[in-house]
């Protein structure tokens, strides 16, 4: 007969472990090995907060019964030392007989095929890998079949959808404009945090307004996907992500929570979020930072085994709490049905008496849900803007990232510190650009081409090779390649 069995280990260094145990599978002359599949890596089984797995499939032949098959591996499995007092804990090996033939086989300790392994990737794509054509006894299906079909289904991404908070008015601005609608590198905050929305495939983007609503709505884009709900009182956190709950009518699947007044969180932080959220199966996901000292923000709590309980804001924190140096930065993602379930059961008793967001966590974690937390390595993603000279230092920060892709993607640059490009601009390798110069919105310029210094370029092609003097306007229009403008009698760099 033959059959096709699966070692696994994450114990004692899990390669050796199974290179151990198939040698002693291969000592015994009553089972004649045919074949091997790669070893693969993979992340534990039923009880996920234990190391990753290694597994290799084998097949073999032999004339023993499946359950003298089972005594065998169960000896084997003794001899290494195999723990037996946790049925989904680590170990230094585990062997499963997995298939047999065509068999079908129920007893009360073994049936034949093993009845989870369709269930679980790793083993199916070893198998894929080893008897693609294979078929399953019971469900008719190959291999391959059941490998494609799972993975499929496992890394099909739930709809995204976001809420961004921007109802505030921004006090310290010191404005009757809305804070949201001030630009950093020609653009409203509000809009680049859309922007970076949209660049994740949102579906829906509720956008909460409150303070100088219309203002915030002419400044964003127009697109079908934005939503606006309004918050007519400023009762807190939770209470703004309560009203956007008709806005998301009839979405199901995630759901980011954004700020209006973070413009330089980048989505690929937000993709790292959405990666732990989905592959740790959370209820709800916060993006935590680590200072020395946290200031006023809110402390992250954690149980003893390291899990996110909730967070305690900084007023309500006990001095010992104070200490934490974990905070909330405001950013979430969340299942949306488990985070309008949390919030119809938050309260506002606490200092500033309002409805806070983070207190859904809590909640989560008191019903059993998971509740996991991503770390952030650049603080300035997370920096919001409270007053101008704070959304001065965040500009500075933005345009100097534009700069600096730029120098290390071949484009020469006199006194960079004093140049504005825009992110909407296109450079062309061996561009060399003069102090004091301004490139935005729609701009392409290609290879070789001399700016000289105090240039403007605005919505303008400039073609290959080209050379501009300086002190040079062009604004919505083309200059050929090869063009050469002159000062007076002077030609430049020709």
């Amino acid at each position: 007969m033959i059959y096709h069995l699966i070692l696994g280990s994450n114990l004692d260094e899990p390669i050796r472990q199974i290179s151990i145990a198939l040698a002693k599978l291969q000592e015994r002359p009553e089972l004649k090995l045919r074949r091997t599949s790669p070893l693969l890596e993979s992340k534990a089984y039923g009880y996920e907060e234990q190391p990753n797995f290694w597994n290799q499939v084998l097949e073999i032949e032999s004339e023993l019964k499946p359950e003298a098959l089972l005594r065998l591996t169960m000896d084997i499995e003794n001899a290494m030392g195999r723990r037996r007092d946790f049925k989904w804990g680590p170990r230094n090996i585990d062997i499963d007989i997995l298939l047999a033939e065509d068999m079908v086989l129920e007893t009360a300790d073994l049936t034949i095929p093993h009845a989870d392994f369709h269930r679980r990737l790793f083993a199916l794509e070893l198998m894929s890998n080893l008897v693609p054509e294979a078929l399953h006894p019971v469900l008719d299906k190959t291999m391959r079949q059941l490998f494609c079909e799972l993975n499929k289904q496992e890394n099909k991404m739930k709809a995204l959808a976001a809420i961004v908070l921007a109802a505030g008015k921004g006090t310290r601005m010191k404005s009757e404009y809305a804070k949201v609608i001030f630009p950093i590198a020609e653009k409203p905050m509000v809009q680049r945090v859309v922007d970076t929305a949209v660049s994740l495939n949102c579906q829906r983007i509720a956008v909460v307004i409150g303070w100088q609503k219309e203002s915030v709505i002419a400044c964003l884009s127009p697109d079908e996907r934005i939503v606006f709900a309004e918050q007519t009182e400023q009762l807190g956190t939770g209470h703004a992500v309560q009203v956007a709950e008709y806005a998301l009518e009839g979405f199901e699947g995630d759901v980011f929570i954004l700020c209006g007044d973070v413009p330089l969180l980048t989505a690929q932080t937000l993709q790292k979020l959405y990666k732990a959220h989905k592959e740790t199966g959370a209820a709800a996901t916060v993006l935590t930072a680590i200072l020395e000292d946290a200031g006023k923000y809110g402390r992250m709590l954690r149980d003893a085994r390291g899990k996110i309980k909730g967070i305690v804001e900084y007023k309500d924190a006990s001095e010992e709490e104070r200490k934490i140096q974990e905070f909330n930065t405001g950013i979430y993602c969340f299942d949306k049905a488990q985070l309008f379930r949390a919030l119809a059961e938050i309260k506002n008793e606490n200092e500033q008496g309002e409805y806070y967001l983070t207190d859904t966590l809590s909640i989560l974690y008191k019903a059993g849900e998971i509740v996991e937390g991503v770390v952030l390595e650049d603080l300035m993603e997370v920096s919001g803007v409270n007053s101008q000279e704070q959304l001065a230092e965040l500009e500075d920060i933005y345009v100097d990232r534009v700069r600096k892709y730029w120098l290390n993607n071949g484009v020469m640059m006199y006194n960079p510190a004093t140049i504005y490009i825009g992110d909407e601009v296109e450079l062309s390798k061996d561009v060399e650009i003069g102090a004091g110069s301004i490139l935005q919105g729609k701009c392409r310029v290609e290879s070789g081409v001399y700016l000289g210094p105090n240039s403007l370029i605005e919505d303008a092609t400039i073609g290959a090779n080209s050379v501009l003097p300086g002190h040079n306007i062009v604004y919505q229009n083309e200059i050929a390649p090869e063009s050469k403008l002159f000062f007076g009698e002077k030609r430049i760099r020709d």
